[in-house]
């Protein structure tokens, strides 16, 4: 949004732009701009989740047989390679599974229960996050997913985005000065709102909540294809301009 307002107008937004307006000078004109800029970086991390679902008659059948299984499924993660510090969990729980019989009337019985266990690994060395997912169904796991890639230190990648946000600015006050025949006099505020890292993660599989217990995945033939791509790192400015007669 763009939004220009002679000084002597009275319907001034409130907050900021108030605060610039009372800076101008008279006859000078307060211009507002938004300006995004855009860097991109190759990812140097990544993380996977993976994990178990488990069913049993009873809740402690279902947790004891879990436990096991997600034991493996971190075994194999270390014999990988993988530290301790590195994997975390993230999910433990323990539901039961509900039969509702509404055409009877019945209050739902609990047929048995399902039991959940999955942690998130990170990757060091994005080069391994395909053989990282191989390890996992291999071990067991049947609710994977990832990876999602970030950087380590993103401080390059704003700068740049930084930069590029600021030309932007620039570019549209002087176009909007020359439009009006006026000049850019100064910047009279900048605002940075916000910065954002995007990238979209890829889903491997998945578990099915409420259905028959799902069998471990086959040892796949091949690593999953995971393509590394760039991360969009964004920079938004608000700053508030002064313009006066050309």
């Amino acid at each position: 949004m763009h939004l220009l307002a002679s000084s002597l107008l009275l319907a001034i937004p409130a907050g900021v732009s108030a605060q610039s307006a009372e800076m101008l000078a008279p006859g000078q004109t307060l211009l507002q701009v938004q300006a995004t800029g855009e860097s991109y970086a190759a990812p140097d991390m990544a993380s996977v989740s993976g994990g178990v679902v488990t069913f049993a008659a009873t809740s402690r059948e279902a947790a004891s047989s879990n436990a096991d299984a997600m034991n493996t499924v971190v075994a194999a993660l270390r014999k990988a390679g993988v530290a301790a510090r590195d994997i975390q969990t993230q999910n433990l729980s323990l539901n039961p599974e509900y039969n509702y019989n509404r055409s009877e009337g019945q209050p739902p019985a609990i047929t048995g229960y399902q039991a959940t266990n999955s942690v998130t690994v990170r990757v060091r060395d994005v080069k391994k996050a395909s053989d990282l997912l191989t390890v996992m169904f291999d071990a067991g796991a049947n609710n994977v997913s990832g990876p999602n890639f970030s950087l380590s230190d993103d401080t390059d990648a704003v700068a740049k985005a930084r930069t590029a946000a600021v030309a932007e600015a620039k570019a549209e006050a002087e176009a909007y000065a020359a439009a009006f025949d006026m000049k850019v006099v100064r910047v009279i505020r900048i605002s940075e709102r916000s910065q954002s890292a995007q990238y979209e993660p890829i889903i491997v599989t998945g578990s099915r909540i409420g259905a028959p217990p799902p069998p471990p995945p086959p040892p796949p033939v091949s690593a999953p294809a995971v393509e590394v791509g760039e991360m969009q790192q964004s920079v938004t400015l608000f700053v508030d301009y002064a313009l006066g007669p050309r």
